[in-house]
């Protein structure tokens, strides 16, 4: 008799558990290949307060990262960005945005800022190739010296 109630105890509380997990990761979005891919944590903690979850920014807000030029061009560029900041013009799909982004630099290592940028092309940029930390090294040690904001002009006169 025993055995019987632990046992039927057992099994509700693992149902319990599988249903509680179950919900858990539908809410989070944890179980979809996104939230799986190296990058999307990074984006989700970093630039989805800004940019959106889905890229396409906000009215009024920063530009959208789908169909971006910057996202699909120079992967220096974005590197650039994503260490040291963007001040001033941009113009994204016909649009200019005259905001600030800031940078990362101090908070970011270069695994981090490689894997959220590869993620980014390759969720809105259609760049399938992913940014190797060492170049993310690279710029960093080239820009080191840099303390303020890039501007657009910077960014296309040198990616």
């Amino acid at each position: 008799m025993i055995d019987r109630r632990i046992r039927r105890i057992l099994t509700l509380t693992a149902l319990a558990l599988v249903l509680a997990l179950t919900a858990l990761l539908a809410r989070t979005g944890s179980d979809s290949g996104a939230q799986a891919e190296p990058g999307s944590a990074q984006f989700e903690a970093q630039c989805a307060s800004c940019h959106e979850s889905d890229g396409r920014g906000t009215e009024g807000g920063p530009p959208p990262l789908q169909d971006s030029p910057w996202v699909a061009g120079p992967e220096t560029r974005l590197i650039k960005i994503v260490l040291h900041g963007l001040r001033g013009k941009v113009e994204v799909q016909g649009k200019t945005y005259n905001l600030e982004m800031p940078g990362f630099a101090k908070t970011m290592t270069d695994e981090d800022v490689a894997a959220v940028l590869s993620f980014v092309r390759r969720q809105w940029g259609g760049r399938p190739e992913p940014i190797a930390p060492a170049e993310v090294r690279r710029i960093r040690d080239a820009t080191r010296d840099r303390t303020d904001y890039w501007t657009a002009d910077e960014l296309l006169r040198d990616p």
